[in-house]
């Protein structure tokens, strides 16, 4: 957008509109100083319901008023046997958390989400994560509880209105992108908040490691430091203070400290030589594969305690092929993998027909 062009158009609108000479300066200094900083310009909550494309009256204002009635809430199982709770957006809601990541989150995260971050991030993944940390004496792991949660309305407010929008707009926004005072999981928005959130702590935590020669990353809620020799106390007391200051607290259960002679695992990836899925999973889904081949996936499938989700061989093949392109995602060149995939790809061509 030319903003000198913008200026005129608007100037000449707001005029024929009625507005004083006063008002529009006003509205237009507001407006550079979005434009200055990459954000699409939004002068109050009617004009972000024509943005969103919904009515502010009969939609925006009542979804953003009673968030709780929009979403749906379920449970997925996690790795561990605990339990994860999603609350999934409806679709009116959903359509809006979007054009907000698109058009204001992802522009910021340009300029607002620091380098260690790597989850949620174009380009990065679970690879980029770990390659930071191989051949180390150390690795520290820690894992921020309930790291969604802990983010509340009033930082994803203060956020909006550090990057130049008005009160109105600002708690429009948040109210669209928070649920029940913080981020919902299951909100297109959410993880990436979570990074921009995170951008001061997450810069404070890197200049104290690089002055100390530590590798530092975070994935997530799960940060991760390493180096050839350190002080593990005084990194997880720093850690713990600092974080703190900001209402999040480390899961002290998750804290791991693991030196050279044992393996060494980086959000799942072990790190001691040349990144790989641990052991143990891999064989978990080379059996799973051998018993699709030796009885069937209908017959294998009843041999199994499967969670509730999994009901149709369509739904397994895809469960079990997301778990071998996991393990190609770390280790491109694993040829058994390679050959897991492309037999797993070909009995799902055979359940669409």
């Amino acid at each position: 957008m030319d903003f000198e062009r913008y200026l005129s158009d608007f100037t000449q609108a707001a005029k024929e509109s009625g507005y004083i000479e006063d008002e529009i300066t006003s509205l237009l200094q507001y407006a550079r100083g979005l434009y200055n900083k990459g954000f699409p310009i939004i002068y109050d909550q009617e004009h972000l319901s024509l943005l969103v494309g919904f009515d502010y009256y009969h939609c925006l204002l009542p979804i953003s008023n009673s968030q709780a009635y929009f979403y749906k809430r379920y449970e997925i199982p996690k790795k561990n046997g605990g339990i994860r709770i999603i609350e999934e957006p409806f679709p009116a809601l959903k359509e809006m958390q979007t054009w907000i990541l698109r058009n204001i989150l992802e522009p910021a995260s340009l300029r607002y989400v620091s380098p260690v971050a790597k989850a949620f991030m174009p380009g990065k993944n679970l690879r980029e994560n770990a390659r930071f940390h191989r051949q180390k004496q150390i690795v520290v792991a820690l894992d921020l509880h309930d790291f969604f949660g802990s983010i509340k309305s009033m930082t994803v407010y203060q956020l909006f209105r550090d990057w130049g929008y008005n009160k109105s707009v600002s708690m429009m926004l948040t109210k669209l992108c928070t649920l029940r005072n913080s981020l919902p999981q299951g909100a297109p928005t959410s993880p990436m908040l979570s990074n921009l959130v995170f951008f001061n702590l997450d810069e404070k935590i890197f200049k104290y490691c690089k002055e100390r020669n530590i590798r530092y990353t975070r994935y997530a809620d799960d940060m991760t430091f390493s180096g050839d020799s350190f002080s593990i106390s005084h990194l997880i007391t720093y850690v713990k203070m600092l974080v703190g200051t900001k209402s999040y607290k480390l899961n002290e259960e998750k804290t791991k400290v693991m030196r050279r002679g044992c393996c060494q695992k980086v959000t799942g990836v072990v790190v001691n030589e040349k990144m790989q899925v641990d052991k143990s999973y891999r064989d978990k889904v080379r059996q799973e594969v051998y018993y699709c081949i030796k009885y069937g996936v209908s017959e294998h499938m009843s041999r199994l305690n499967l969670p509730n989700w999994i009901k149709t061989p369509k739904v397994y093949l895809h469960h079990l092929l997301g778990k071998v392109n996991y393990v190609l995602q770390i280790n491109p060149k694993d040829s058994k993998f390679l050959i897991y995939r492309d037999y797993l790809r070909s009995l799902l061509s055979l359940e669409q027909k």
